[in-house]
């Protein structure tokens, strides 16, 4: 048998790990690292690294990649909600890919975990002891998407996602925080006080307040459930009982939570010969806008001078952010024929607005604000051209 040089071998060798090395070569991990110790390989062992491979730019490989497209799926385990019941942990087998986003049909915070299943063992996450969490749920979307919701109770928003591992997420829930430094409402202001103003002559300014939506329709609905009806319906009946310790009679558009389409409101208001039209709104915009706070206040032709001192009125009191006074043609203010303003309290889906009009006291300093308002432009233009 022909005898084959040892030099010969090792040549041909050589040879084709140069023609290989583009694809792929060997790099050496210290098994004494956390990773490495979580994969199983133990730094007593005789052998110190691992061989992970990497292309031929140096990145690493996944080492998943490599593996059959069923193995490939994630299995998650286990989701967890911390003792503090302020974060939610994500389990998983492998590491996870995914998204997050407020959804607009549920209005509740969204994980959209791809390539993933359920564990046959999984059981669902129980969100009755957390202060900061309403409701989680959890659910197979299609065979290889998981779905994990999350609803933040009120005056809580939701924080970011971390990946502490590959195979773990954790996303933090905390309390609203006010942005820069705004003024402490002055709660104990109250109109019996407003000596400049006085009274008025009972029954001689009428007043239509329009509490906005109500019944079927709930108006715009924000971070952590809260509804523009939740905020305008009490307040409506607040400033209702302020103006009329202070003489002025007051019509209300609706008196409960019930539904009235807009051409109704209107023909009350012109019905009574009202003297102004007031409008409850709260604001609204997407939810991945949180940034956005702030009062509004608009009117069409004649109620300008009503809506600048109304928001000045609610600047004043409050402190919060200045979105201007408008013009628009909300059906309510064309087809009235007194002055008439529609005011956006503040944006539901705010991180500033949304904690402070879920707050009873702070309705009450808007619900004194507008009622100051009110008496201060009727002391100044009732009777007369613009009232």
């Amino acid at each position: 048998m022909p005898r084959v040089h040892w030099w010969l071998s090792s040549l041909t060798s050589i040879l084709m790990v140069a023609q290989l090395a583009p694809i792929a070569e060997a790099k050496s991990v210290n098994s004494s690292i956390p990773e490495a110790k979580a994969l199983g390989f133990d730094s007593t062992e005789t052998s110190k690294s691992l061989n992970v491979a990497v292309d031929s730019q140096g990145s690493e490989v996944d080492p998943y990649l490599t593996q059959s497209p069923r193995s490939q799926v994630a299995t998650i385990e286990a989701i967890d909600i911390t003792v503090e019941g302020n974060r939610v942990l994500i389990r998983a087998d492998r590491p996870l890919d995914q998204r997050s986003y407020w959804d607009r049909g549920t209005l509740a915070y969204q994980i959209e975990i791809r390539n993933a299943r359920l564990s046959e063992t999984f059981q669902r996450p129980d969100a009755s002891d957390s202060e900061a969490i309403s409701w989680i749920r959890t659910e197979q979307a299609d065979s290889n998407t998981v779905m994990v919701r999350v609803m933040p109770a009120p005056q809580v928003s939701i924080g970011e996602i971390n990946q502490p591992s590959p195979s773990l997420l954790s996303l933090e829930l905390n309390g609203y925080q006010a942005r820069g430094n705004l003024p402490a409402p002055n709660l104990g202001a109250s109109l019996s006080g407003q000596g400049d103003l006085g009274n008025i002559p009972d029954g001689q300014i009428v007043i239509v307040l329009d509490p906005g939506h109500g019944g079927r329709d709930p108006g715009a609905v924000g971070i952590g459930g809260l509804s523009e009806t939740d905020i305008v319906n009490p307040m409506s009946h607040r400033i209702r009982d302020l103006l009329e310790e202070q003489g002025v009679r007051v019509i209300m558009t609706r008196e409960d939570n019930r539904t009235v389409d807009l051409q109704p409101r209107v023909e009350l208001a012109n019905r009574v010969n009202a003297n102004l039209f007031v409008s409850l709104h709260a604001n609204a915009i997407s939810m991945s806008r949180p940034d956005v706070n702030g009062i509004e206040t608009y009117y069409f032709q004649t109620g300008e001078q009503l809506a600048r001192t109304l928001h000045r009125s609610l600047l004043d009191a409050t402190g919060g952010p200045d979105r201007g006074v408008r013009t628009a043609r909300f059906y309510v203010l064309r087809h009235t024929r007194m002055p008439a303003v529609l005011l956006e309290l503040g944006f539901v889906t705010g991180s500033q607005d949304a904690r402070r009009l879920a707050d009873p006291e702070y309705r009450e300093v808007l619900s004194q604000a507008i009622a100051r308002g009110i008496l201060q432009y009727v002391r100044q233009h009732c009777p007369g051209p613009q009232c």
